[in-house]
């Protein structure tokens, strides 16, 4: 196993020659087997109190100076695992914990090591609920249902407990819940709160913001609104919550944009871009709307219904309008 090696450096008479032992083969690592190691070298013990040896060995297991070295065991919390002596393990209590094995020589220095996570009672747990397309904020009609299963997602994808329970926090009054089946109830915020079952903690919450539609043939809900002022009238300009090339335009009597109630002899005149050229409102009885107007959020309600008058298409329609949010003007 050992070759002997003469070094002499212009020798002569006096000169001391040395003897230097070359190990042939010598140890390069190490090696640890067990049954519950996984591809990703981790061990996962999937209860807890399970008990195993280590197999370990040196690497080449035919190593010429294999009788200098031993093994070392060490866990860094033995809360989760313990590990003898002679490397057997033994799981405690549910969590993570690393194994330290260590290969030392004769003087008690290490010269090899390998680490492993120990994971006992693991399970992959949630890390993160997406609903209702993580929007935060979800718009109702008094009247819809939804499904917040329907769009309920949990990750990771290899979650081994996907379910969740839902919790209305408040807003009783204005929505019903049961197993994830929003049905609106009337006008007004809920916010429900979605929660892991799996104990991992997580959770999301959602605002149902519900709104009262007027009983009407036509709706336009607008998602954004100008305004511009022209030499004698105010301009208002709703566009679809569909798609922003349909707009609807109200001219009123007015050069500054005040709230209050706008009815007749207040509008001067309504129309349409993008939509059916058709619908023509009632001048001689145009309906009515309101403008409200919250200091606290600086936001707008604009809200009201508009007469739609008989044409060679279409019978006389009523058409409900809302906007809710911030006004820019032009």
């Amino acid at each position: 196993m050992f070759a002997a090696a003469v070094i002499c450096a212009a020798c002569g008479d006096d000169d001391e020659i040395s003897q230097v032992e070359v190990v042939e083969n010598p140890v390069t690592g190490i090696s640890v087997e067990n049954e519950y190691i996984t591809e990703e070298g981790d061990i996962v013990f999937d209860e807890v109190g399970i008990t195993t040896a280590l197999r370990v060995s040196v690497i080449p297991d035919n190593a010429g100076n294999l009788e200098e070295y031993s093994f070392r065991f060490g866990s860094s919390n033995e809360d989760v695992f313990t590990v003898n002596r002679e490397g057997v393990i033994t799981g405690i209590a549910s969590g993570e914990a690393e194994l330290t094995v260590t290969l030392v020589d004769n003087a008690n220095i290490a010269r090899f090591q390998s680490k492993y996570r120990v994971a006992v009672d693991y399970q992959v747990r949630v890390e993160e609920i997406i609903v209702a397309d993580g929007m935060g904020v979800l718009d109702l009609v008094v009247g819809d249902t939804y499904d917040l299963n329907a769009t309920l997602v949990v990750l990771p994808d290899n979650v081994e407990d996907k379910s969740v329970s839902y919790n209305l926090k408040e807003g009783d009054e204005v929505i019903s819940l049961e197993n994830g089946i929003i049905e609106v109830l009337a006008s007004g915020t809920a916010v429900i709160e979605i929660i892991a079952n799996d104990g991992s903690g997580v959770s999301t919450e959602l605002r149902i913001e519900a709104k009262d539609t007027p009983d009407t043939d036509l709706f336009f809900e607008s998602i954004m609104a100008r305004y511009q002022i022209q030499t004698d009238y105010l301009l208002l300009i709703l566009f679809d919550r569909n798609t922003t090339n349909n707009t609807l335009r109200i001219a009123l009597n007015t050069t500054v944009l005040l709230p209050g109630e706008y009815s007749k002899a207040d509008i001067r005149a309504v129309g349409f871009t993008g939509v059916d050229k058709d619908k023509q409102v009632d001048l001689s009885n145009p309906g009515s709307f309101t403008i409200q107007y919250d200091e606290a959020t600086q936001k707008y309600t604009i809200k009201g219904v508009l007469n739609i008058a008989e044409s060679a298409s279409s019978p006389a329609l009523t058409m409900g309008f809302e906007f809710v949010g911030e006004m820019i003007k032009l």
